[in-house]
């Protein structure tokens, strides 16, 4: 035998857990344990527990609660994966981004995630969907029904399909002056943003940039079109044009998928593997990094870019 892995190990706790333990609304008090891998069993008071994915001491769930939570740990927390530890992170298989699920979508039958440590969870045996945590309380956003918060596959850690950490990188241009065939070139060699995991180029007109090496077609995302002016220290004052560019990224959610966001100018000389090794130390954590150090001097110094 090679011994070589092929895919993730399969999660999932112990035979015994799901007959044994506490599930959905149980009193977990008594038995110290939670069917549900990842859930604790946590006190609201001296006579009542339940397994829920997180606590916060002092909170009130529920209108009806007739007191704040606790949140004192009873037993362990179930774990994803019987007797193993995590498998290591590194570049997802190349089926990853066409068969798993995307936010929004029925995550049943691929039991898999694009976002980054999203989780695929039981709604009911018909609809399961990819969600950062889960809970058994009644879901205020969906119309007060509960979920079995049971899970399918393994947590994402998103679409490193490059290299991890996994980068989504974007980038604001100008079609018909230098920056259109300047990206133009960039895509031609597959170099700059375009080396990243996944991008996105944003324009207030329509244009295209061509194709990938994969063949990908590459078109501007459109943003309204705003004025640019002067800024106090003589710069461009185009904060209104970021603005419409971050919005945009926000809505398109692609930005879950990926560890890291990069915005790079057009002219920005861009190498992806290189920047993971800067952030890798980094991911998950709720940063942003300050990469300008212009005008130091400035009385309204430090200043953000873009």
């Amino acid at each position: 035998w090679s011994c070589e892995k092929i895919g993730l190990r399969t999660p999932g706790a112990a035979p015994w857990v799901p007959q044994t333990c506490a599930t959905g609304g149980d009193n977990c008090a008594q038995k110290g344990c939670c069917a549900t891998p990842g859930h604790q069993c946590y006190t609201q008071s001296q006579y009542y527990a339940q397994c829920r994915a997180e606590c916060k001491a002092g909170e009130k769930v529920n209108a009806w609660d007739a007191v704040p939570w606790e949140c004192k740990e009873i037993g362990m927390r179930t774990p994803a994966f019987e007797g193993h530890a995590p498998d290591k992170k590194g570049v997802v298989a190349k089926w990853v981004p066409k068969r798993c699920s995307a936010i929004g979508e029925n995550c049943q039958e691929s039991q898999c995630c694009h976002a980054v440590g999203y989780q695929c969870y039981d709604k009911n045996e018909f609809w399961s969907a990819c969600r950062p945590s889960c809970s058994t309380f009644p879901d205020a956003a969906d119309g007060n029904k509960s979920w079995s918060c049971k899970t399918r596959g393994p947590r994402s850690w998103g679409l490193a399909i490059k290299g991890y950490p996994s980068l989504y990188c974007i980038s604001l241009y100008m079609p018909h002056r230098y920056e259109g065939p300047l990206l133009k070139s960039v895509l031609k060699r597959g170099a700059g943003i375009f080396a990243c995991d996944g991008f996105d180029v944003f324009a207030n007109e329509q244009d295209t940039l061509g194709f990938t090496r994969g063949g990908m077609k590459v078109e501007a995302l459109i943003i309204p079109k705003i004025e640019v002016g002067v800024s106090q220290d003589g710069t461009a004052g185009n904060a209104k044009l970021f603005m419409c560019v971050w919005d945009k990224v926000i809505a398109g959610g692609r930005f879950r998928y990926y560890d890291w966001t990069i915005k790079a100018d057009p002219d920005a000389v861009l190498l992806p593997w290189r920047l993971r090794g800067h952030l890798a130390s980094h991911v998950g954590e709720s940063v942003y990094v300050v990469n300008c150090n212009k005008y130091p001097f400035s009385p309204n110094f430090p200043m953000m870019y873009g």
